[in-house]
């Protein structure tokens, strides 16, 4: 049975913070331009409004898109290793298996009829080629539109170079110099003698919407007249013949520094010093980072406020309070006042520091019951990990505490789906560190671990043996249980279940032995060890000491996952769906994809045990689209499990009933397949009838035939019609249903036939 993937979470695109003025010529090409091509680049320089432009045209397009319109903003990421990862990100795909990530990410894709804006190109030109030339022949749903400075000069690639605004009287550059400054001066008042000035404040400024929104705050203060005074001048001194750069460049270059000549003292050596943060910053990192006897703690929230009032911050307000940002123009100029300062190396170090201790304060709670709160706290500052990391391989000297940051945050590399990264990472900063260290040895067991993670453990082996060698020469023993524990899930994954119980046994002594709570993950193994060896007793035992010791939700959600399969392989679903909806539910809360797609796998397995058919099909879809989403599929010496209990509900139900209840799951997103395998209520995404009444004769032909699993091609050859036509009707049905995947309306349609009960029993295998 041919199925699409599941579609995307909706559209995930910013609001708006302000009203959109002009550039309707600009939307109407991009339009024309997409229905041409898939690749579509917005080039221009910095400030003339490519992001906004993009954006409006998007969320203009979502009709167009029915599986979603997503943005993947590049402007944060300096490393372009680290470019397919952010769009990965922007997609909710985990780089979780050791795979070559474009390679996962269309595998994720599929035939999604999804558009991409990726924002921000320019210094990461060649990654973005890199990606974007694997993505599109492999996913021929998925349209590009970049913006970037530059081409990125790849096949097919159509360019819509981005002007400037109109100027003039009445123009679309003087309606928005007049909407931003009534909104930033609510009392100003503009008559039609100002007309001329700001006509010609706009044709100074060259049309350019940043240099615009930032001269507009300047009339809270000044008058029109007064600002083209000040603005003639500024402009005549970088105007001087052999300026480098196009004539549109110098301009905005010069409305930054007419910005910063307008600033206090403070305001610009806090404009330079928060330019280090590759993403947003709140108050406490702004005083770790920024404040010292040049720029006091004391001083800080006005020189923020002045940065805020100057349009040079901006503001996000949550419930954890406020953060600030930068456009990245802003932020570029900053860093050039930073260089110029003489005090780079110094703030980039004190930032080096920042993120050290909280990636330290963090990695003491992976091991207990604030493990959920110490991933999501990294997870907001996860941009700035990359500038001090680099900043610490770039720096003589640096290296080894880059190489303990790197360390330190090894369960969030593997939990949250940053497993790639945190390997690059430690590679590069072992190189840099050849000689025997404690931070090497901890590097090489955590760069072996993530290795495991990756399921590689012919990488992994030699590192972890390497490091437990390094650990036991520097009377490290909490490091070397660590490497005898995964050298113990090595054995594991390479079947040799002897090995690993003796290793697993091992470490948890060792562990237990420091009074590390670590030995709780060793003994979930042991367990998990002995029931593939098909000892129920001791690997009850043996999980039963797991959850004795657990202090994590990740650790206890491992355990008992392992005691729901154990309870099932004993004859008890019941007590197996109990345990396994409790593993279920902390995993959801670590929001670990892998272990989330293990409980959905299991409690497809239990419903069936229970004679539930219905159930298991649409979980076992359900866990399918989990597992595309990591994307990973179910390990190996679990497969055997799978295909005993899928064989009972497909016997229960009949491929037919099977494939429709599968589509039913699978078109499930990841939020709302959880909610299925709990039983939390309605489940979000589950097609039902919709409003607009039946569809066509033809079309309820074409549905059927889409239910039974037929390509537009099958459909074709049935119906004596061409596959164009065949196309047509399933995405007719696709609009009128208000659906968007074949499996959708596979499951619509079983809905409308005649059937017994829901549930149907499934006879003791």
């Amino acid at each position: 049975m041919v199925r699409r993937a599941a579609p995307a979470t909706g559209s995930r695109l910013p609001a708006e913070r302000s009203s959109f003025v002009g550039r309707r010529a600009e939307l109407g090409r991009v339009r024309e331009l997409l229905a041409e091509s898939r690749l579509v680049t917005l080039v221009g320089p910095g400030g003339v409004g490519k992001t906004r432009l993009a954006l409006r045209a998007a969320d203009e397009l979502r009709r167009s898109f029915p599986d979603g319109v997503v943005l993947a903003d590049l402007t944060a990421v300096a490393d372009p290793a680290l470019a397919a990862a952010q769009v990965a990100a922007a997609f909710d795909v985990r780089d979780s298996t050791g795979r070559w990530l474009p390679a996962s990410l269309a595998d994720v894709l599929g035939e999604r009829r999804v558009l991409l804006v990726l924002d921000n190109c320019e210094h990461l030109r060649d990654a973005c080629a890199v990606l974007l030339d694997a993505l599109t022949p492999a996913c021929p749903g998925l349209s590009v539109l970049a913006t970037s400075r530059t081409p990125l000069d790849l096949p097919g690639e159509a360019l819509l170079a981005v002007p400037p605004l109109p100027v003039g009287a009445g123009s679309e550059a003087v309606a928005l110099l007049g909407q931003r400054a009534r909104a930033a001066a609510p009392d100003l008042v503009l008559t039609p003698a100002d007309d001329g000035t700001l006509a010609e404040l706009c044709r100074r400024l060259d049309g350019i919407p940043l240099a615009i929104e930032l001269a507009a705050v300047r009339l809270r203060t000044l008058t029109p007249a007064e600002l083209l005074d000040r603005l003639d001048d500024r402009f005549g001194l970088l105007r001087r013949p052999g300026a480098a750069g196009p004539d549109r460049h110098r301009t905005l270059r010069a409305t930054m520094e007419w910005s910063a000549d307008l600033l206090g003292g403070r305001e610009r050596l806090l404009w330079a010093r928060s330019s280090v943060f590759a993403g947003g910053f709140d108050l406490a990192a702004a005083e770790a980072v920024c404040a010292d006897d040049g720029l006091p703690e004391a001083d800080l929230l006005d020189a923020i406020g002045g940065l805020v009032d100057a349009s040079l911050l901006t503001v996000v307000r949550n419930g954890a309070g406020s953060r600030f940002g930068m456009l990245e123009t802003v932020r570029a100029f900053g860093r050039d006042l930073l260089a110029a300062s003489g005090q780079e190396q110094v703030v980039h170090r004190r930032h080096r520091d920042w993120c050290a201790r909280l990636v330290a304060d963090a990695a003491a709670e992976f091991l207990g019951p604030g493990q959920v709160a110490a991933f999501d706290r990294l997870a907001g500052v996860h941009a700035e990990l990359a500038p001090a990391l680099e900043h610490c391989l770039r720096t003589p000297g640096e290296e080894a505490a880059g190489l303990a940051t790197a360390a330190d945050t090894w369960l969030y590399w593997a939990a949250r789906g940053h497993l790639g990264e945190g390997r690059r990472w430690l590679d590069l900063l072992l190189r840099a560190v050849p000689a025997r260290c404690p931070e090497r040895a901890r590097a090489r067991v955590v760069a072996g671990y993530l290795a495991l993670v990756a399921t590689d453990p012919d990488t992994a082996v030699p590192l972890l043996e390497e490091g437990l060698r390094d650990a036991r020469a520097l009377d490290q023993p909490a490091v070397a249980a660590l490497a005898t524990q995964y050298l113990g899930q090595a054995a594991l994954f390479r079947a040799d279940l002897a090995a690993a119980d003796r290793l697993l046994r091992a470490a948890a002594a060792e562990h237990e032995a420091a009074g590390a709570s670590a030995a709780a993950f060793c003994w979930a193994d042991v367990g998990v060890t002995a029931l593939l060896a098909g000892d129920l007793g001791s690997a009850d035992a043996a999980l039963v000491t797991s959850l004795a010791g657990a202090a994590d939700p990740w650790t206890r959600s491992h355990a008992l996952w392992g005691q729901g399969l154990v309870r099932l392989a004993a004859g008890d679903p019941a007590a197996a769906t109990r345990l396994e909806e409790q593993a279920l539910r902390l995993m959801r809360e670590v929001d670990d994809r892998s272990g989330v797609a293990l409980c959905v796998t299991a409690l497809g397995w239990t419903a069936a045990a229970r004679g539930d058919a219905e159930t298991a099909a649409r979980l076992a879809g359900a866990a399918d689209a989990v597992w595309r989403s990591v994307p990973a599929r179910l390990p190996g010496p679990l497969t055997a499990v799978d295909d005993r209990w899928t064989r009972v509900a497909r016997r229960a139900l009949g491929e037919q009933r099977w494939g429709a209840r599968h589509a039913e799951g699978s078109a499930l997103e990841r939020a709302s397949a959880v909610a299925l395998a709990l039983g939390e209520g309605p489940v979000a995404g589950t097609p039902t009838p919709p409003p607009s009444g039946p569809l066509t004769r033809r079309q309820r032909e074409v549905a059927d035939l889409v239910a039974q699993g037929l390509t537009d091609r099958e459909i074709a050859a049935r119906l004596v019609i061409s596959p164009r036509t065949a196309e047509s009707h399933v995405e007719q049905i696709l609009t009128r249903l208000g659906f968007r995947s074949r499996a959708q309306i596979a499951a619509w349609t079983m809905t409308q036939r005649p059937s017994g009960s829901h549930r149907t029993q499934v006879p003791s295998p």
